[in-house]
């Protein structure tokens, strides 16, 4: 299949990074066509399908998950309708890894626990994932980042929001 909107995704993160770009872009309530978006999202289901178990490092190797130890295979990816849903919140959004953080999001709490998300109030940040786990791990913000990349989707210019939260960071 050729695809219209999304280039070399070999992995779900890859797959994720780019959909949040997209739908960034070409959301109807930010100003895109409805067609744009319907192809965007049948582009990402056809994805999906192809690289649900294949996931990325945050030194950007890749490898496989066997389908005993993926969460994904009894479970629809959300990831869509969340990006969707907060898409036009006005905050920051970052992803790392499978994570979903938001920040400077205290007016949609009530919305993003509707959602699913949760608040980590050593981060100061809402997070989401398709993939909960439970982490033991008490890593900062700067050691996820490290650890697994991240990529600002949404703020009040991305430059902007990454001196933020690099700042953020650092206390």
């Amino acid at each position: 299949m050729i695809y219209k909107f999304f280039e070399n995704v070999n992995s779900i993160e890859e797959l994720k990074r780019q959909y949040k770009t997209l739908a960034f872009k070409h959301h109807p309530d930010r100003g895109g066509k409805v067609e744009d978006m319907q192809r965007i999202n049948a582009e990402y289901d056809e994805l999906y399908k192809r690289v649900k178990n294949i996931h990325e490092t945050a030194d950007g190797k890749t490898y496989e998950k066997k389908q005993a130890e993926s969460a994904d295979n009894d479970m629809p990816d959300k990831f869509k309708d969340i990006i969707n849903a907060i898409i036009n919140f006005d905050c920051v959004i970052e992803l790392c890894g499978s994570w979903l953080w938001v920040f400077k999001a205290y007016e949609y709490r009530q919305q993003l626990k509707d959602l699913g998300f949760f608040y980590c109030s050593n981060k100061k940040a809402w997070a989401w994932t398709d993939n909960p786990s439970n982490n033991k791990f008490h890593l900062s913000l700067d050691d996820i980042r490290r650890l697994h990349g991240s990529e600002i989707i949404k703020g009040d210019d991305e430059k902007t929001a990454k001196q933020k939260l690099q700042i953020q960071g650092a206390k």
